[in-house]
């Protein structure tokens, strides 16, 4: 039962919107996940706003439902749940354990193959650590879609969620890791009572580069100042590959409010190699959306959904800052009940309503402890004053 009013406070539209934001991105790319723009307009008359049946059966990391399930979001949204799962279990932001518990128990209880598949990897690498590679090691974006619920645990305080992501991040390796610390802290911001578009942004890159610094030290450090500023070169002792594309990416869309117009530069500007599901691009395409878009919700999903690639994941991030960014209202009422009633195995709304109550009792804390230690500010007031 949810306290009285709290579905009417600020806090719970943007954890909903959330929430709901980024399964409902996931719901519309998955369909057409990999196709180009051409070949989804071809389909289906236009750019893709509406919610279209899977033509490919279930699988691991895509869709459980039958393909005439319209609204099922995919892998992407079951695994941001597990993670709801671990804070509703931590009592708060999770470590690394409560999630592998989560993990352990939902693969040793699968009802079925395609449950135990999508856990197995995730799972396996919680146990054996270091000596599991996910996906032969490849800086994938497997952490990164699922992480929107760090943001909110962490809301207003981006440094502490950029904190929580990396380590969270356990799936992955590598600068796939600051990628997904980066959206965590990005959403963290969103969170904000009156977030700004540029103050998502600034404080995801700052958070990065403060962590950075502190890990990597002074010297390899300190080549910053010129390796990220629009229009420098790269080619000096220290690379940050997030940096350089989300720069290159940010430049475009602040020079163009058209959402489908950027896609070309944006794949002039990033670099494509063999690993379809790269985290420095699911960093930069729905992060330059977002910013193109003025942070509207449905041009935010929708031209990371035409997009293409991995088109899915560009859009459950997309949706998921968009929603954390304006609340639930921002979001276009057709496109709710779809991806409702499409995935009847886990009430968003209750869970945004378990996470709003652990917030606010975590608020409570704060507070008390603020007032604790201010009380040590006192000058001269001690045991023998």
């Amino acid at each position: 039962m949810a306290e009285p009013g709290i579905e009417d406070t600020l806090l719970f539209k943007k954890v909903y919107g959330c929430l709901l934001g980024g399964a409902i991105g996931d719901a519309l790319g998955g369909p057409v996940e990999g196709w180009t723009p051409e070949e989804i307009r071809a389909e289906y008359g236009g750019n893709l706003d509406r919610y279209v049946p899977y033509r490919r059966p279930p699988g691991y990391h895509a869709h459980f439902g039958e393909g005439d399930r319209i609204g099922a979001y995919t892998d992407d949204t079951r695994m941001k749940h597990l993670l709801c799962e671990a804070i509703i279990e931590a009592g708060g932001m999770p470590r690394v354990g409560h999630f592998g518990h989560v993990l352990a128990r939902a693969y040793h209880t699968a009802p079925d193959e395609l449950h135990e598949g999508l856990i197995e990897e995730y799972y396996l690498k919680a146990i054996w650590g270091t000596d599991k590679a996910i996906f032969s090691g490849e800086p994938t974006n497997g952490a990164m879609m699922s992480n929107s619920p760090i943001g909110i645990m962490a809301a207003s305080r981006p440094v502490a969620a950029y904190q929580a992501g990396f380590e969270l991040a356990f799936v992955t390796a590598g600068y796939a890791k600051t990628a997904s610390a980066m959206i965590a802290a990005a959403i963290a911001e969103a969170m904000q009572a009156r977030p700004t578009i540029e103050g998502v942004i600034d404080e995801a890159v700052a958070a990065h580069l403060g962590f950075a610094e502190q890990r990597e030290g002074p010297l390899w450090f300190g080549m910053r100042a010129t390796s990220f500023e629009p229009g420098a070169s790269a080619s000096n002792w220290r690379y940050d590959p997030n940096l350089q594309f989300l720069t290159a990416g940010l430049k475009i869309a602040r020079g163009n409010s058209d959402v489908f117009a950027i896609r070309e530069p944006l794949y002039a500007a990033l670099e494509w190699g063999h690993l379809f599901s790269e985290a420095t691009h699911t960093l930069v395409v729905p992060l330059a959306m977002f910013v193109a878009a003025d942070g509207d919700f449905r041009d935010s999903v929708v031209g990371s959904v035409m997009y293409g690639r991995d088109n899915d994941s560009y859009a459950t991030i997309a949706g998921a800052l968009a929603g954390a960014f304006h609340g639930v209202d921002a979001i276009p009422p057709e496109w709710i009940q779809p991806v409702v009633d499409g995935n009847p195995e886990v009430d968003m709304h209750e869970l945004a309503v378990s996470l709003t109550e652990l917030l606010l009792h975590e608020s409570e804390q704060l507070t008390a402890d603020a007032s604790a230690l201010a009380q040590l500010h006192v000058v001269g007031q001690g045991e023998d004053a």
